[in-house]
């Protein structure tokens, strides 16, 4: 299998993830493809983005949701999808929480790299507040997330986005308001899986100038 990846991206680092907790990133060759490199992403996914999934059967599966759910059927241990039941609803719901908090912080840093002139300040006020509900509902799920085997997809999902919370938004304080999410996470952060999938800037590439517009809490507690 062939994992057209990247060194920032936190939707191929939540897969990255789930490779590791389920054994699976030895079968999985790593491809790192640039979002902008057309000839080779746009036969693969026609939205041209990563992550995309070579499997051994010739097929390209996009995106992380899809890719996940497949792996979630290749390897030998216990489902991280449930198969059935409340169980499977509840982390799906939590993958798509996670997933939505990811991409109202990845659709503000966007906006806020635009030229000043440019910048809807509305924008960034209305992603600022989907992030801090987001971040508070992830709170209240981690109060239920146990200490066990095997970890369970929502939980990758959630330290995937916090994983991008703190490469690109070092400065918002978030623990203080999240002080369960924030236990559950400085606990995830040693395992092996998180470790070994730290985002850094593309080598070689000039480091995206800062944010104009600085992130910010957006709910009054």
């Amino acid at each position: 299998m062939r994992l057209h990846s990247s060194y920032t991206s936190p939707y191929v680092r939540k897969v990255k993830i789930f490779l590791r907790e389920t054994g699976l990133s030895g079968e999985v060759e790593e491809i790192y493809t640039h979002p902008a490199d057309e000839p080779a992403l746009r036969p693969l996914n026609p939205l041209g983005k990563i992550p995309v999934l070579e499997t051994g059967e010739g097929e390209a599966l996009y995106d992380s949701v899809v890719i996940c759910a497949w792996l979630d059927t290749r390897h030998g241990g216990a489902r991280r999808i449930p198969e059935a039941g409340a169980a499977r609803w509840c982390v799906l719901r939590g993958e798509a929480l996670a997933d939505g908090l990811t991409d109202a912080a990845n659709l503000r840093r966007n906006e806020a790299l635009r030229e000043p002139g440019l910048i809807s300040r509305d924008f960034i006020a209305r992603q600022d507040l989907a992030i801090s509900h987001a971040l508070l509902a992830l709170d209240q799920a981690a109060a239920a997330w146990e200490e066990c085997a095997p970890v369970l997809h929502d939980q990758i999902s959630a330290a995937a986005a916090l994983g991008y919370i703190a490469f690109r938004y070092g400065d918002l304080p978030w623990r203080e308001h999240c002080p369960r999410l924030a236990d559950w996470f400085a606990r995830f952060s040693e395992r092996e899986s998180f470790a070994a999938t730290l985002p850094a800037e593309w080598p070689g590439r000039p480091a995206p100038p800062p944010q104009s517009v600085p992130p910010r809490w957006s709910v009054a507690l």
